[in-house]
């Protein structure tokens, strides 16, 4: 109850004004698709009212890890990083930040990884369509559109690892706005959680 008042009070807020998040950025490493993200964050600009901007490629360090509170890592990309780059990254998960691992193609090698990066966490296979609904949007989705699973820390996803699908790709398609609203869904999740 008082959740969902606190959310109704959020989406109040953001129907007068548009949130600025000046020094918080989403990160993109690896082969992403900064069309398909500067697009999904336009759409959440004009329909959640926040703005927060893409960078992309940026070697992570435990300086300057913090101004970026999502991380999208593509492609499998992951399997390059470095042990200091996952022990940044482990920290930053466990102090709050939301960590999305897009198109995972080997579930041995996606497996070896979070064993490396929170062992003391264990995956849950996730309905994406059920966790992100009725944020800004309700969507409209029969099933997930694609196979994910989750790391939950303090009853938050904390990592959404997203299986044989580009959500980012997805994003620059134009052909389906439900992707888009998911997208907006899963950055307020992050938000109000």
């Amino acid at each position: 109850m008082l959740r969902n008042l606190i959310i109704l009070i959020l989406i109040i807020i953001c129907s007068y004004s548009t949130l600025y998040a000046q020094d918080q950025k989403i990160l993109l490493i690896g082969e992403c698709n900064k069309g398909g993200a500067d697009k999904m964050l336009e759409y959440l600009k004009e329909n959640g009212k926040i703005n927060l901007l893409s960078e992309n490629n940026i070697n992570i360090t435990e300086d300057n890890i913090d101004s970026y509170p999502i991380i999208f890592i593509c492609n499998n990309q992951y399997l390059q990083l470095s042990s200091k780059q996952i022990n940044d990254l482990a920290k930053h998960i466990k102090k709050g930040g939301f960590f999305i691992i897009d198109n995972i193609t080997s579930d041995y090698t996606y497996s070896l990884f979070i064993e490396q990066l929170i062992p003391e966490f264990e995956k849950k296979d996730i309905q994406v369509h059920n966790i992100f609904n009725s944020m800004i949007f309700d969507l409209a989705f029969e099933e997930s559109p694609f196979e994910s699973n989750a790391i939950f820390i303090n009853e938050k996803i904390a990592l959404l690892g997203i299986k044989d699908f580009s959500l980012l790709d997805a994003w620059n398609n134009d052909d389906d706005e439900e992707l888009l609203r998911l997208g907006v869904n899963i950055i307020f999740y992050y938000l109000t959680r």
